[in-house]
């Protein structure tokens, strides 16, 4: 059996996103996954716990890390590999090392069987990142890794020559559970229920998602965490409907019962690279999909409408019908795109 070592920047039991999924699709093709959580502090272990089968999540603390810092976080990062060796006995020359948490490139610098490094953000541009740090650990994983996927475009284009001629665009999906029939029209009377789904963090538009539900015939489902005053205030709000952190089979059976799904991003740096899970899910549950008219969404072809104040809102509102676009058959499975990643990686180890 295949081995890997999954080093997420996300917790395996958080929103399920690109890396717990394509974690889980590895498992499901026989691979030996080790799905290491974000490092902890305060003390010196390292435990694990079988998730599903083939996929374990490993969870390690170290006496202190030090991400602004890349010489104190390259000791965090040996501290992170004595006690991956000695509680997984890991043979390096036959672990694949798929790395997505760029201040731990320094685990890189061993012989793997091969290492991929899934750049899945515009790493360097989250609030209060240093963007001079996240580059020297991003400079690392360009040269040490056998394949760069990508999960958009502009990350893609943004790499250097080097890591661009061994990369590929794995661009993110819909977990099987989300597919659905497309929603009939919705019974007379009833409001026009939209959803935000997601991390509603610095990045997300809480402004917009207010006026977009300031309307007598709108309720707002919030699904996912949230932070910040604006969020706070949202929440509040007489038509919101603030349901929390969901599990997938729980968000899905309020993506169905919803009509819009809702991509709130603000126009910032950070949305470029931004290829976001929700567009899949809202589609493959049989939702029109609107956003704010910024750039960075313009090129996304899930999405069916721009709305950039309450006029244009009105008219949306008025002109609505479900009939979701695409239809579910052309939106792309986890399967697929670990796939795409596999099979350029073979290639490339062949050359």
């Amino acid at each position: 059996m295949n081995r890997v070592l999954f080093v997420s920047p996300v917790a395996f039991s958080g929103l399920q996103q690109r890396h717990q999924s394509l974690a889980a699709e590895l498992a499901k093709n026989d691979w030996q996954v080790n799905f290491v959580d974000p490092l902890q502090t305060g003390g010196l272990s390292c435990k694990t716990e079988q998730a599903t089968p083939n996929l374990e999540v490993v969870k390690i603390r170290v006496p202190f890390k030090g991400v602004k810092w890349p010489a104190i976080q390259t000791i965090c990062a040996k501290f992170a590999m004595l006690l991956l060796g000695s509680k997984l006995a890991l043979s390096r020359h036959n672990t694949l090392l798929w790395i997505a948490e760029p201040s731990l490139a320094w685990l890189s610098l061993y012989k793997w069987q091969a290492v991929v490094y899934d750049r899945c953000d515009l790493h360097g541009s989250f609030p209060g990142q240093q963007q001079l740090v996240w580059q020297k650990y991003e400079d690392i994983l360009f040269k040490r890794a056998t394949l760069v996927s990508c999960s958009h475009e502009y990350l893609q284009q943004s790499l250097p020559e080097h890591a661009r001629i061994k990369s590929v665009l794995a661009s993110n999906a819909c977990a099987n559970i989300f597919f659905s029939e497309r929603l009939q029209q919705r019974p007379a009377g009833r409001p026009l229920k939209m959803v935000s789904a997601g991390a509603h963090h610095e990045w997300v538009d809480s402004g917009w998602l207010a006026m977009m539900c300031d309307h007598d015939n709108v309720e707002l489902h919030l699904a996912g965490t949230g932070r910040g005053g604006d969020y706070e205030n949202l929440r509040r709000l007489p038509r919101v409907i603030n349901h929390g952190k969901l599990d997938r089979p729980e968000l899905a059976r309020l993506l169905k019962a919803c009509d819009i799904g809702l991509i709130a991003f603000k126009d910032i740096e950070l949305i470029k690279g931004v290829d976001p899970v929700k567009a899949y899910e809202y589609a493959a549950s049989g939702l029109e999909i609107w956003a704010p008219p910024i750039k960075a969404l313009r090129g996304n072809q899930l999405i069916s409408k721009y709305v950039g104040n309450s006029g244009e809102r009105n008219q949306a509102v008025a002109d609505f019908a479900s009939l979701p676009l695409p239809p579910p058959a052309t939106i792309a499975r986890w399967s697929d795109r670990l796939q795409t990643i596999l099979d350029r990686l073979t290639v490339l180890r062949s050359d």
